[in-house]
C-alpha cells in the first residue's frame, strides 16, 4: 500500500484518477468499483448512497453506477467504458459512512461485467498519476485554495452495525 499525504492508495488496483474511482480486476473478469481514498475526502462524510440501476442493466460508457450525497456534495459516480451491473453494496444504502471508512473493502460500490479490460494504470504508474493530481490545490468549499491531505472518518461509532 502506498500511502501519499495521508492518503491510502493499495498497489494492486486500477486507479481512475479523473474520477476517483479504484477497479479490482478478478479472475472471473468481474471488476469491483468503489471510490478512493481521496475521493471520499473530496466527498466529505457520505449520508446517502443511492443506485440508480438495477442489476443486470446495462450501462452506456459515461452513465452513472451510484449517487453520493454529503452535507457539502452530490455526484454521480460515473465509468468510462460500458459494463452490465452485477452486484450492487446494497449495504451502503443503510450504512453510507462505509465509503468513508473502509473505501477499499466494506465500502466497495458495485461490481461490474466490462465491455473490455479496464484501461486505467495500475501499479507504480497509477500512483504515480494520483500523486501529480494531489500535489495540485484545489477549490474547497470555502472558495480558497487548499492543499490537499485525506482525511478519515475515524469517529463513527457503528452504531446499528453489526461488524462481527
Amino acid at each position: 500500500m502506498s500511502t501519499f499525504r495521508n492518503c491510502r492508495l493499495p498497489d494492486d488496483l486500477y486507479y481512475d484518477v479523473e474520477h476517483d474511482l479504484w477497479a479490482q480486476l478478478h479472475a472471473d473478469g468481474r471488476l469491483r468499483l468503489g471510490l478512493t481514498d481521496p475521493g471520499q475526502t473530496l466527498a466529505g462524510k457520505l449520508q446517502v448512497v443511492s443506485f440508480p440501476k438495477p442489476v443486470g442493466r446495462r450501462l452506456a460508457p459515461g452513465k452513472a453506477l451510484a449517487l453520493l450525497e454529503s452535507a457539502k456534495w452530490l455526484a454521480p459516480i460515473r465509468i468510462s467504458l460500458g459494463a452490465e451491473i452485477l452486484a450492487i453494496n446494497d449495504e451502503l444504502e443503510v450504512h453510507p459512512l462505509l465509503v468513508n471508512l473502509d473505501p477499499y473493502g466494506d465500502g466497495w460500490v458495485v461490481d461490474i461485467r466490462a465491455d473490455g479490460p479496464p484501461p486505467w494504470p495500475t501499479g507504480r504508474k497509477a500512483i504515480e498519476e494520483y500523486k501529480v493530481r494531489l500535489q495540485r490545490t484545489f477549490r474547497s468549499v470555502a472558495g480558497v485554495n487548499d492543499d490537499f491531505w485525506c482525511v478519515h472518518c475515524n469517529d463513527w461509532d457503528g452504531v446499528g452495525r453489526d461488524r462481527s
